[in-house]
């Protein structure tokens, strides 16, 4: 989030994208990077409304933030995050499971994240965001191509110069301008480095379900 962007639309999209489906996702916002200028209001406000989310029946129109898929998944969010606290990250909410019936845990946020430890080189698949203080649009993108994988990027600027540099240097196979990454059946959907290879949806899809044959006659 650069700092021309609309600063209020950004901050609840990047919540939602955070913790829509209670994170479950492989697009949803995992590493989340602002620009110094508006660091600290942005994090100030981005942890009272993680703090405010509701919690409970996801089946209830109410509910923001509901359980994890298994056991197996909440066990796993949290020793990422235990061991990313363990190597130096700050605990800024969160971090502990809800007991009681279902696999809820609480919505959390991480600041200071080493770069070796697992809640900035792995997925996290549950309600954590990751902050991190960026001085400009190339170091924003040198932070988020330090990664194993390049699903998608949603990057936030109404200076078309940034626009440009984030389309074109981020090494994603989707990047959202001012929005939430999301799939549309319209657009090719896929990722490059360890996001995998092809993609699906749109007419790129199509094709990805066909075999070329070259045919030559003389």
């Amino acid at each position: 989030v650069m700092p021309s962007a609309d600063f209020e639309s950004a901050l609840s999209t990047a919540i939602k994208a955070r913790t829509i489906n209670t994170g479950q996702s492989c697009i949803a916002a995992k590493r989340l990077f602002i620009a110094d200028e508006i660091y600290d209001e942005f994090l100030d406000q981005f942890l009272d409304r993680m703090r405010a989310l509701k919690i409970g029946d996801p089946m209830d129109p109410a509910t923001e933030i509901g359980p994890l898929a298994t056991e197996q998944i909440l066990q796993g969010v949290h020793d990422q995050i235990q061991k990313s606290i363990a190597a130096g990250a700050k605990l800024l909410t969160g971090g502990n499971r809800i007991h009681g019936p279902g696999f809820f845990y609480e919505p959390t946020v991480l600041v200071n994240v080493p770069r070796e430890s697992p809640a900035y080189r792995e997925e996290v698949f549950g309600p954590v965001a990751s902050i991190f203080r960026v001085r400009d649009a190339d170091d924003a993108i040198a932070m988020a191509n330090d990664s194993p994988f390049g699903l998608a990027a949603s990057a936030w600027t109404n200076n078309p110069e940034e626009q440009e540099l984030f389309i074109s240097d981020l090494e994603v196979g989707m990047v959202f301008i001012n929005a939430m990454v999301a799939s549309d059946p319209r657009l090719p959907f896929g990722g490059v480095k360890r996001s995998g290879f092809g993609r699906e949806l749109g007419a790129a899809g199509i094709r990805e379900f066909t075999n070329t044959k070259t045919i030559w006659i003389s």
